[in-house]
């Protein structure tokens, strides 16, 4: 087990491993490969654009792919303007476009309580399914093995550790 903790978010600076706000490692040599890209943090964001295929529809990011499965919860052909088959500028858009828009249909108590359910399963297939098909961000992930992984959500919001990830991180073959 390590004490190894990585940090990041959509807007994370581009710093060397154990350097950022937060973050320890015992051996930064251990996370040179990680070193070596820039950006990495900013790619494990669920607002990075990478197209991927989720089932029979096509997302930007994987903020897309979750808000469209929780909005269809409500309204499906909604939901579809989160997929580039859509056309719809929406679709387009990065991450943070697509969070600004999660609430453009509401879920009523019943479909809280199913997307609560749900919603997990609905994100780990996602970030699956992005690093799945995209080799150089495999590489990212797999380079941050085996420190945990948190996520920042901005100044005043605590860091969550993402077990999703991390487990995404470990069904990747070497």
């Amino acid at each position: 087990m390590t004490d190894d903790r990585l940090y990041f978010y959509s807007g994370s600076a581009d710093a060397p491993p154990g350097q950022g706000v937060h973050e320890h490692v015992a051996d930064p040599g251990a996370y040179a490969a990680l070193a070596a890209v820039r950006h990495w943090r900013r790619m494990l964001s669920n607002f990075w654009p990478a197209d991927f295929r989720l089932g029979d529809r096509t997302y930007r990011t994987v903020e897309h792919a979750f808000q469209a499965a929780k909005i269809a919860l409500v309204d499906p052909a909604l939901a579809e303007r989160f997929a580039l088959e859509s056309g719809a500028d929406l679709a387009q858009g990065d991450g943070a476009a697509a969070r600004k828009h999660r609430k453009i249909a509401l879920l009523d108590e019943p479909r809280l309580r199913r997307w609560d359910e749900t919603k997990h399963t609905v994100m780990r297939d996602a970030m699956r399914a992005k690093f799945a098909q995209h080799t150089d961000l495999q590489a990212v992930l797999r380079a941050t093995a085996p420190a945990e992984l948190w996520h920042g959500f901005g100044r005043g919001q605590p860091p969550m550790r993402m077990p999703d990830l991390e487990s995404v991180r470990s069904a990747l073959h070497p």
